[in-house]
């Protein structure tokens, strides 16, 4: 009688196999990262006579696109169906630092709200979509966790003041740190390197309270003036969301000659890490605007930042919008 030999695949085709049934990321080069906008609260004064409706600091444009990607302004007080073709059409969402409130019917809280709904429905279907937050964007993420129903900062104050982070023993749940190459890692933990400028702040006793900790890493802290310890960065357990409560973006593009905005080389790095990695977390979904002509219609590129700063210590250049830009370039 004849034996047949049967043969088993090697670890190496096993491992192969493996691979070809995983599931992969999409790669994208070509990202394009929507920006909230928000009230003109805090910029008025330089524009005395004009009444605009909403802005974004010409540093955050800049900032995603020195790592790669195109951009796309939000308008705040639309639709919710206008907010859900946001995330159809885009790779992910930055909501900036400023200043407003969170409470107002139309405003930068409410978009920010719709906005993480609708990405929490993506990233539930496995759809890799990310939202970074800066300093008041880091504090909408956690209004918006929570609905929008209550606004848990509190008192903190830090003013023109750059430090090193103190790295939580969760830091390295974040590829934004895990991933850091060992000199920049070392650069935000003992350089000043990291610039802050703000009146409230998240706690961990306020995520406690609030039933946050079980969905969010607390990666990074600082202290303030009174010797609260605030949150400096965090990311959600499950998702690409992140927040940080300083300001990368001003290292490499606010100049401004009575801030101490840090322009080392080491400075410059750390922020640039920042970017880059923001970026490679948006190449890595695929969404895309429907035609040609609708994504062009969209982009910052049709409009042209105002200088600002010869009469403001914090921003070099504004985008200003009022409502009617919103109707000639609207996401159909």
């Amino acid at each position: 009688m004849r034996m047949t030999r049967i043969m088993y695949p090697t670890a190496a085709v096993c491992v192969c196999l493996l691979m070809l049934n995983a599931p992969t990321m999409a790669i994208n080069d070509r990202p394009i990262i929507g920006i909230l906008s928000q009230e003109t609260y805090i910029v008025r004064y330089l524009f005395p006579g004009r009444q605009y409706d909403s802005f974004i600091s010409a540093s955050y444009v800049k900032f995603l696109e020195s790592a790669g990607a195109r951009v796309v302004p939000i308008w705040i007080g639309q639709t919710e169906a206008y907010y859900r073709r946001v995330v159809n059409y885009t790779n992910g969402l930055l909501f900036p630092g400023g200043g407003t409130y969170f409470n107002e019917t139309g405003g930068y809280g409410e978009a920010a709200t719709y906005l993480y709904k609708i990405a929490l429905e993506y990233n539930n279907k496995g759809i890799y979509y990310p939202i970074w937050g800066t300093c008041l964007g880091m504090q909408a993420l956690m209004y918006a966790a929570l609905n929008g129903t209550k606004d848990i900062r509190v008192s903190c104050v830090l003013r023109d003041t750059a430090l090193p982070l103190n790295l939580s023993s969760e830091h390295r749940q974040s590829p934004l740190l895990s991933d850091a190459p060992s000199d920049v890692l070392t650069i935000l933990r003992t350089e000043n390197v990291t610039y802050n400028q703000h009146i409230y702040c998240l706690t961990a006793e306020a995520l406690s309270e609030n039933n946050l900790l079980d969905d969010w890493h607390i990666l990074a802290t600082n202290t303030d003036v009174n010797g609260i310890e605030f949150i400096s960065a965090m990311k959600h357990k499950k998702f690409p969301l992140h927040g940080i409560q300083y300001h990368p973006e001003k290292n490499i593009f606010e100049f401004s000659r009575k801030r101490k905005f840090p322009h080392s080389a080491n400075s410059i790095r750390a922020s640039q890490h920042v970017a880059n990695h923001i970026v490679n977390e948006c190449r890595n979904n695929d969404n895309s605007f429907p035609d040609f002509e609708t994504e062009a219609r969209s982009l910052i590129h049709n409009f042209i930042p105002v200088y600002t700063g010869n009469a403001s210590d914090n921003h070099s250049q504004l985008y200003v919008f009022l409502k009617k830009d919103f109707e000639n370039h609207q996401l159909n």
